[in-house]
């Protein structure tokens, strides 16, 4: 019987990590496929941690330096499973979490992609209070988790993602691809997956580019950000008004404030 879920965990010079994030993968409650791609790792610790997993039967492909998006789009392409979640490989997922994320993919036929509320640990422990979707929310704030389960659908009918983000926020603009095409997301409120906090995180290299970052992806996506979009998203979620241009707020005036007064 053809495997549902297919787990992709890049790598670059992690391999104090990956075998935790491996070791989550293989524990599901539900058979999935699984790839590791090294993205050109060359610390010879993370070389041995992989030569150790594929000894161990476990499939590592291993190419040039493309950054997390590149490395995403290879591992989606070595796998055939429908139903995709990108793993990093300093983070964990609870057993049922491929299980869970599935149930709601197989039941909704018009939901593209579903995540779970998040649990940080490491230098931080804590859980994040994701929000349930709101596509009107996702224009100003990158809500998400990118360890949302997706439809391989998706990823074909966008193009995968988007390899010259290789500075960050590829996750949020793939949500708002999915949401060009007409898909929506749906939140589980179980803290599933697992957020590892250290310095060398993805998240704090992107915070780093934040106004870079977010100048392109409206760009991109400047259907969306349109007048006439949000309009539209201000009429079927009146509900999202308040909290949506709360962050924005934050985001667009407060925020600027506050590094023009710690510059003074």
């Amino acid at each position: 019987m053809p495997l549902k879920v297919a787990i992709v965990i890049p790598c670059y010079n992690y391999g104090e990590f990956v075998e935790e994030a491996v070791h989550s993968a293989l524990s599901q409650d539900t058979k999935i496929e699984l790839v590791i791609v090294d993205d050109g790792s060359t610390d010879p610790e993370t070389l041995r941690v992989l030569d150790r997993l594929r000894a161990r039967g476990i499939y590592v492909y291993r190419q040039s330096n493309r950054g997390l998006p590149g490395a995403r789009n290879t591992g989606i392409r070595l796998t055939s499973a429908p139903y995709i979640v990108c793993l990093d490989a300093d983070d964990i997922i609870s057993p049922s979490y491929c299980s869970t994320c599935l149930e709601v993919l197989e039941k909704q036929p018009d939901v593209g992609f579903v995540y779970s509320t998040t649990r940080v640990f490491g230098n931080q422990n804590k859980q994040w209070s994701n929000l349930s979707y709101s596509a009107l929310h996702l224009l100003v704030d990158n809500y998400i988790p990118y360890s949302a389960m997706f439809r391989r659908k998706i990823w074909e009918e966008v193009g995968g993602f988007d390899e010259n983000m290789r500075l960050g926020y590829e996750d949020w603009d793939f949500w708002l691809s999915a949401v060009e095409k007409g898909w929506r997301g749906f939140h589980i409120p179980e803290g599933l997956f697992w957020y590892r906090k250290h310095g060398k995180s993805m998240l704090s290299s992107s915070n780093q580019h934040r106004k870079e970052l977010k100048n392109y992806l409206r760009r991109k996506h400047h259907n969306l950000y349109s007048h006439k979009a949000i309009l539209k998203l201000l009429k079927d979620e009146p509900f999202r008004i308040p909290r949506a241009f709360g962050a924005l707020i934050k985001e667009e005036i407060l925020r600027p404030l506050k590094n023009l007064y710690n510059s003074l």
